[in-house]
This record gives C-alpha cells, structure tokens and sequence, in this order.
C-alpha cells in the first residue's frame, strides 16, 4: 500500500499558509537543546558531587575524558533515544493516517527520520557502555576498547551489559523502519524503543536502595513518560518549523498523552525522591535535595505549560502555528534543563545510604527474613510492589469505569464478569502485594504457591472477566480516518502478533513446556537473582496463564477460536505433561536453583531439598482445582454453544419453511430412486 496523502495544504487554506522553516533552522534549535542539556547535566554533576578527580592511593586517578565523557554521552544517548521515540509516536499516532493503518507521506518521513535516529542511538549506547567500562573499572579507555577487556567485563558488568542490549534493540528498530508503513508497526517499535530507554535506569542506583523495587519501578516509568512526552513534543515542533502536516488534530492527540506523562512523572519523580532522600530536610539541606526541587518547579512550570496549550493554543483558530511554536519552544527548554539535571542526579551518590541487613541474603533480597511461614502471616498482611499494585488498581478502576460508561447509557454488562474480573484483581493483588510475595523468594515450596495461583487460577477469573468486549462496547469510535481506542483494540484483536500468540502450538509451548525450559535450567536461579528477573517471571507467569485460559474459557473475540473438542484436549494434554513436570521435580536429588535459595536462606528452612519437593507437591497437587473448574466450564459452555446453534437453526426453519430439511429429504429420495432404477435393470 502506498502512503496515504497529507492533509497539511488544507489547514494551511483554511488558517493561511506559512513559510516553513529551512533546516539550518531545526538543525540549529536541536543543537542549542543538546547544549542545554549537557550544560545542565554537567552543573547538576557538579553540584551533586557526580563527578570526582581525586584518586585512592596507589590508584591512578582517573581519565578527565572518562570522567567528563560519561556523562556527556549519557545525555547524548539519551537525547537521540528521546528522539527516536519521538518521530515514531508521530508517525503511530499523531500523523495523519488512514483507519486501515497505512501511514501518511509525513508519517513514513518521520519512519525513516526514526531510523536514521535509532542507529545514531546504538553509536551512542555502544561508545557510552565503552566509556562506561573504563570509570567503573578505573581504566584508562584505550584499555577498555581493547577486545579482550570487552569480552570479559562487557557482559558482567550490569551498566555496560545493559547499554550493549539497548544498542542491540536500536539497531532493530532501525532495521524495521526501512520497511514498515503501518502505524501498528510503529506502534510496536514504539514499545520496543521505551523498553530500551528503561534498560540503564533498570541497573542505576535504583537497584542498591533498600525499596529497590519502588526505586527501580519509578525510575522506568519517570524515564518513559519522560521520553514520550520530550520527544512527542519535539517531533511536533519539527513539524511545525517545517509546516509539511496539519496540527490541530495531532495537539489534540498530544495533549491526552502529555497530561497522562506529566501525571506519571510527578507520581514517578515522589517517589524517587522517597527512595533517595532520607528525611524531607535533606530537600534543602544538601546539594542533590536542592536540586530535585529544582526538578519540581521545572514540572511546575511544564504543567502551567501544558494548561496555557490545552486552554488557549489547541482551541485558537488563528495563529494556531506561531503561538504553538512559542509555547512549544519554552516548553522545551524546561524540558531539556529537566533532562539533564536528571541525568546528572542519576550518575551522582543520592543522600540515601545503602540500606545495611544483617546478612548477605537479605542484602540481596532487600529486606529481612519473614518469620516461620504460618497460614495467617503468610495470607494476610502487606508487602507491596509498586508495578503490581499499580497494575491492579489501574485495571480495577478501568474496568469499573467501563461498566458505569455503560450503565449510564442504559445498557447492561453481565454482574457475573464484573465479579470474575473483580475476583481475578484480586488474586493477582494477593499474589504480588501480600506476604506470599516475600516468602516465595526464600522458599521452593511457597514460591510455587503463589506461581500456581498467578499462572493457572488468577487467568480464569481475569479471562471470564472479557475486559476487550467490555472495551469495545464502552469506547467511542473515532471520528474521521484515524485510529482511536477502540481501532487499536480492534488492529491488535487481529494482528499477527495476536494470531501467533493465541496459536495452540504457541501457548502449549510457552505455558506448559516453559516450565521445563525455566526450572530445569540455571534460568530460574538467574531471574531471582534480580528485582527486574523476578518481575519479568511473574510477567510471563500471569500472561501465559491469560493466554492459556483465552483460547479455551475465552470470551472476547480471538483470531481462529478452537473448536470446543479440541480445547479440551488441549486441556487434558497440558494436564499430563505438567504432571510428568512435578514428578521430575519431586524425583530431584539437589534443591532447586541453589544458587539463589542456598544464599537466601532463613533459619527456619532447615533442608532445601525438602522444601524443593514440597514446591514439587503444590506443583501437583494445585493444578487439579484450576483443571476443573476449566473442564466445567468449557462444558457449560459446549452446552450454551449448541443450544444457541439449535435456536439458530429452528429460526432459519421457520423463517424458509424448513427448507434445510426438505431438502435433505428431496436428496435422500433421489438416491432411493437412483438406487432402485439400478435395481431394476
């Protein structure tokens, strides 16, 4: 498909035409910007005491052009990473595009301009993770670029380590902008372009603080709403200056997602502040305090910013381009003075000391050890993690809010769902936010109760919920060509993504196999050896048990939904191999993943391998609820299913005089007749 055409020369006949900018202009605006950043960055260094010359005796002190450098191509990378974001969210979402997906001449420019970006990204992230080598190792940088030292401490090293992923994921999105012309791709790559941006906030400071999960958590989301808002705003400002699409519908598409990042970073930038501060007071008594508050009143003003576009540029009907550009600009400074006080407060020693626990397990864990497992402080009692609860209430209050949208205009959602949603929020808060959550990380068998319950009963409840129908029906259709809400629900309902995802083959390999590939590895060790590995588990734990249950209990609208028989025995198929699963576990001579729970060890665990079994146990043992309430459910609805098909049919008899039937009769007569003129003969 070709691009479809832009619609640029119309607003400028309706609002009079302007004279695009040349690109010297745009060139020199973003140079000034990365200037600004860098200069703010290097005070906040400064300030903060980021960056030090002094040496430790018998060391050499360190390199200037490491000392300086680092910081200088952190801001750059992610300057450019912002950048990159930014034209592919333009060419998503903002750009006009048709509802089909295809991209405007405009959006596919933005695509290429992406791609020239992405690459210039993985430079910077390959050269900073170089750089980055030589300060933390505290050698000179000819030594880090030799190969050997690469190889060696590249990979070891959490920062570098992350950096080389994120240079990987750059090149991709490269890649994928030479050919893509859709706005679902881009979309996709926009999430792979946020997932790189988190990467090095990921293995910062965040992870050494003792609420490491609350550090860690804010500290991606600060840095995506971050990039999404930074770069929307400069890819609309590019525009501008060029004049080459219409701006009153893409600042309307902005202003939603600029006011859903400002929240987010204020929500985000608390609690970093929280996390590295340990007393209001250090806000004014030391250097890195003061300069947060500086970060505030930048927001401040973002916000005031962000209120003077929505109430008096986006409604404007004349001089909608001049006054955006105005705006638009000082916005943008404050941004940049934002982002490189950021990465200097990132790269310098915060206030908060290193929380110090009495052993090296619960060094590594973040907290002291729970008290012997008992069924009361093992259910009832609280141990938050930020991204699930933020999960849940989120997913709750959407939910809710999508059953008053439509009881409001009279129609009814089944009370039945809203419970089953209600019931699976729930579960999944319990497992991620109550004490289970501290105990699974010291002990195999407690672990595999609350990985039981996230992956096999919580999905039902969830699937049984429908939230996409629930979402279809509660979203407005978009007004003109391009995607709203509802679009992208629909495109993503019927993407290839989804096709492959919900694939039989897919989701037995992933739910059921994948067990094996995780327990029966060093991978399970290495994932609980981290915040973001247990995370990421958990995350594979709930969507491969939604997935499971979707293409079996399913409600909402799937690609090629299984015919009742095959999803049963599908069913009984998982059900014996994850059987085979916990025998071979049972049968085990060593304990599990020993070189995470051999280390986080309390007293009150006195035999590992009795302790593995016993996951073993609850592996077998748990199943079975979850397997039947899925065998009478798909029963029930098999049942529904055929009584629906008979009342289909017997309104199709009445409406053509059960012409199926006569006709069936007419057929079977004729044979009979054929049959006995062949007798006769």
């Amino acid at each position: 498909m070709k691009p479809s055409t832009s619609t640029a020369q119309r607003e400028q006949g309706r609002h009079g035409a302007r004279r695009p900018s040349s690109p010297r202009v745009v060139t020199a605006v973003v140079l000034a910007l990365l200037a600004l950043a860098t200069a703010c960055t290097a005070v906040a260094l400064v300030l903060a005491g980021g960056v030090t010359t002094t040496s430790l005796p018998g060391i050499a002190p360190p390199d200037p052009w490491v000392t300086w450098g680092s910081p200088i191509l952190r801001t750059l990378t992610l300057a450019v990473a912002i950048a990159t974001i930014g034209f592919l969210v333009s060419a998503a979402f903002l750009d006009p595009a048709s509802k089909g997906g295809v991209v405007s001449l405009v959006g596919r420019r933005d695509l290429v301009r992406a791609g020239v970006l992405a690459v210039v990204w993985a430079v910077l992230a390959v050269a900073q993770a170089i750089v980055d080598l030589a300060l933390i190792l505290q050698i000179p940088l000819s030594s880090a670029l030799d190969p050997a030292v690469l190889t060696t401490y590249g990979s070891d090293v959490p920062t570098t380590r992350s950096l080389f992923i994120m240079a990987v994921l750059a090149l991709v999105i490269a890649a994928i902008c030479v050919v893509s012309s859709t706005t679902g791709l881009g979309a996709c790559l926009v999430v792979l372009a946020c997932v790189g941006v988190s990467l090095p906030v990921l293995s910062g400071h965040g992870a050494g603080l003792g609420d490491h999960a609350l550090a860690l958590t804010a500290g991606a989301a600060h840095a995506v709403a971050a990039a999404l808002w930074i770069g929307g705003l400069l890819a609309l400002g590019v525009h501008a200056l060029r004049a080459d699409m219409p701006l009153e519908r893409a600042l309307r598409s902005f202003a939603g997602l600029a006011l859903a990042c400002i929240t987010l970073l204020a929500v985000s930038g608390v609690a970093n502040a929280y996390t590295r501060l340990e007393s209001a007071e250090q806000l004014v008594t030391t250097s890195y305090g003061q300069i947060v508050i500086a970060k505030a009143v930048i927001l401040l003003g973002l916000g005031a910013l962000g209120w003077l576009m929505r109430t008096r540029v986006i409604p404007s009907s004349s001089g909608r381009v001049q006054r955006f550009l105005r705006v638009a600009g000082l916005e943008l400074g404050l941004m940049v003075m934002a982002l490189g006080l950021g990465v200097g407060l990132a790269m310098s020693p915060p206030p908060r000391l290193t929380v110090q626990l009495p052993s090296l397990g619960e060094s590594l864990l973040g907290f002291a050890y729970p008290p012997p497992p008992t069924v009361g402080n093992v259910a009832v009692g609280w141990h938050p993690d930020p991204l699930f609860l933020t999960l849940c209430l989120a997913g709750t209050a959407a939910y809710v809010a999508g059953v008053w949208r439509l009881h409001r205009r009279g129609d009814r959602w089944p009370i039945g769902r809203l419970v089953s949603w209600l019931i699976g929020m729930a579960l999944l808060a319990w497992c991620t936010n109550a004490p289970i959550a501290a105990y699974s990380q010291v002990s195999v068998g407690l672990h595999m109760v609350q990985h039981m319950t996230m992956t096999m009963l919580t999905p039902i409840f969830l699937v049984l919920g429908a939230p996409a129908t629930l979402a279809l029906r509660a979203l407005r259709p978009a007004h003109g060509p391009e995607r709203g809400p509802r679009e992208w629900l629909v495109w993503l309902l019927g993407s290839p993504v989804t096709r492959v995802l919900t694939s039989p083959f897919y989701v037995f390999a992933v739910y059921v196999l994948g067990l094996y590939i995780l327990y029966f590895t060093p991978l399970f060790g290495w994932l609980m050896g981290s915040h973001v590995g247990h995370v990421v588990m958990e995350m594979h734990f709930l969507i491969s048990g939604y997935l499971f249950a979707w293409i079996l209990i399913g409600i909402d609208p799937r690609p090629r939904p299984l015919p009742y028989w095959g999803r049963l025995l599908l069913l009984l198929l998982a059900l014996a191999v994850h059987g085979f699963f916990a025998v071979a576990l049972m049968m085990r001579s060593t304990p599990l993943a020993p070189e995470w729970y051999g280390v986080v060890r309390p007293d009150w665990v006195t035999d590992p391998l009795a302790d593995s079994a016993m996951g073993a146990q609850v592996a077998w043992g748990l199943s079975e609820i979850p397997t039947v309430v899925l065998i009478i459910v798909i029963a029930v609805q098999w049942s529904r299913s055929d009584e629906r098909e008979a009342r289909r049919k017997d309104r199709q008899a009445d409406r053509d005089d059960d012409a199926e039937l006569t006709a069936y009769n007419d057929r079977l007569a004729a044979m009979d007749a054929s049959a006995r003129r062949r007798s006769s003969r």
